[in-house]
This record gives C-alpha cells, structure tokens and sequence, in this order.
C-alpha cells in the first residue's frame, strides 16, 4: 500500500527534453554536410529570383564609354580644363554606378556582394583586361588627334564592360556559392597601378 502511495505520488515520468544548440553535444558529418546543403539551396533559390532593374547595362556601357573618351582627351589635353573633363566623365560614372545600386536595392530589396567590383568595377579578368586595352588606344589615339578611333576604342570599352557583367550575372544567379565574392583588394590595386602606369607612359610620350 505505501508503495501505490509514493508512486501516485511521484506522478507520470517526465519525457526528456531536446538538448538545446550549443549544449555542447557534437553534430555528425551527415548533419553538417546537409545543413550545408540546404544553406546551398537556399541561396541559390534566392539568387534565381534577383533581377537587375531593366536598362542596367545599358546605362553602365554608356557611362564607361563616357568615362573613357573623357579621361582620354583631358589626358592629351595636359591642361586645366583637360582635368575638369576627366573629373567631369569620372561624376558621370559614379553617378551611373550609384543609380545602379539604388535601382537594383529598390527592386530586390538585397545587396549582392561582388556586385560593385564584379559589375560596376569591372574587375573581372577578361573584363579587366578589355577595359584596359580599350582605355589605353583611347588614350594613344587622343594623342595622335584621331577622335574617330577614340569614340570607337570608348564604344568598345562600354560593351565590353557590359557583356562582361551580363556574363557574371548569369554565372552568378546559377551558382552563387561560387561567384559571389568580389575581387580582392590585391586584385584592385593592382589593376589601379597598371592603369596609372600606363597612363603615365602616355603622357610621357606624348
């Protein structure tokens, strides 16, 4: 009878509770590996459904090839008012790039990292490298007064720059694991020093 009694007592065994995260109890591979996966799809759901705001490219070749054909005659120029046009064709690309972000935050409501070197930046090697070669017989052709082969050598650069950003959205919105990271500092200025160096040369033989 005493021993009914301390069991009622006792009442029904209470079922254990799930340990909570980071109570120290060690996760497998397996729920490592498919938390990861999910994270990967996840992210890439996401990235399918970013769209960048129509017009985009556009905008971002015109602006480049405004930047370059101006830096290219302010650059021959060696004047005043040379600068004035560098610095003027440089506002117009900023202000270009700063719409761009605006528009593309506006209508996805997220950032999307490489975004700015990747797209804005050019900082992708072919892209880059196009960029560059483009810039530099600008620059040699602005020299030389031949302002037919300075607009085709800026034309040049916008799409350039443009069907390189086109190419790295696709690839991103595919995988953006992959993709999502934006060149390196050490990429940046470097690309920064190519630049001034061969603008430095041009002056020089100019």
């Amino acid at each position: 009878m005493e021993s009914n009694e301390t069991d009622a007592a006792s009442g029904p065994e209470r079922p254990e509770r799930p340990e909570p995260p980071g109570s120290g109890r060690r996760q497998s591979p397996d729920d490592v590996r498919r938390a990861l996966a999910l994270a990967d799809e996840a992210g890439r759901r996401l990235a399918t459904g970013l769209r960048l705001p129509a017009g985009t490219l556009p905008m971002l070749g015109a602006a480049i090839a405004v930047q370059v054909a101006t830096a290219a005659w302010g650059i021959a120029a060696q004047t005043t008012t040379g600068l004035a046009v560098v610095l003027a064709g440089l506002a117009v690309f900023l202000g270009v790039a700063a719409l761009v972000l605006h528009r593309f935050r506006r209508e996805n409501g997220v950032w999307v990292d490489g975004l700015v070197s990747q797209v804005l930046l050019a900082s992708g090697a072919s892209t880059s490298l196009a960029y560059l070669g483009a810039f530099v017989a600008a620059t040699w052709a602005a020299f030389g007064s031949l302002w037919w082969l300075v607009a085709v050598a800026a034309v040049l650069a916008g799409v350039g720059c443009a069907l390189g950003a086109r190419h790295w959205w696709s690839t991103y919105r595919h995988d953006p694991a992959a993709h999502a990271r934006g060149a390196s500092p050490r990429v940046l200025a470097g690309l920064a020093v190519v630049a001034c160096l061969g603008v430095a040369a041009l002056v020089a033989l100019g």
